[in-house]
């Protein structure tokens, strides 16, 4: 809930006044669309979130309110705080080490095939998935990697960004 410059959790409160970092994440995974805005005053994180189906998600009024709220109180925060888009801190740790544990997987099955003397029949047979696996880890290891800075966004930014998906939404029953 947000009254004013203060948001409010089930056991907190945040004065969005004092928030110099955020991070807002939008990931889909096994059918579910998960959107989380973080915000950080101090070493105190408050998360603010919604998941709903990832087919529906533009329809359901969940995420229609769970958008408002953020872009609302995007609004209300300071405009010099710096919002990251997408994970932040060990989350993207994690991230780049599940790229690069699926690299590594996909290129040594892939080796290990064809070290292994298999027919060219089979071997084609499994390339595809194999290196399907290998250019996921990839596509994540570069995105997620550490050495670089996460793509960022001042609060109005990003609210104007919000504003305009929640105008496209179809209008609420």
């Amino acid at each position: 809930m947000l009254d004013g410059a203060v948001l409010s959790g089930p056991d907190w409160q945040l004065d969005l006044g004092g928030v110099a970092q955020g991070a807002f994440v939008n990931h889909v995974l096994r059918g579910s669309r998960m959107m989380r805005l973080d915000l950080w005053q101090g070493d105190t994180r408050r998360s603010i979130s919604c998941t709903v189906g990832a087919q529906g998600w533009r329809t359901d009024q969940g995420a229609r309110a769970f958008l408002t709220l953020a872009r609302d109180a995007l609004d209300a925060m300071a405009p010099d705080a710096t919002i990251t888009l997408g994970e932040r801190g060990r989350s993207r740790l994690v991230m780049f080490a599940i790229g690069v544990v699926a690299l590594v997987t996909g290129l040594g099955l892939l080796a290990a095939a064809v070290a292994s003397g298999v027919s060219a029949e089979r071997l084609a047979a499994a390339a595809v998935p194999v290196l399907g696996l290998a250019a996921i880890g990839g596509v994540m290891s570069f995105a997620y990697a550490p050495w670089k800075r996460p793509p960022q966004a001042t609060p109005a930014a990003l609210a104007k960004v919000l504003g305009g998906i929640i105008d496209d939404l179809p209008a609420a029953p």
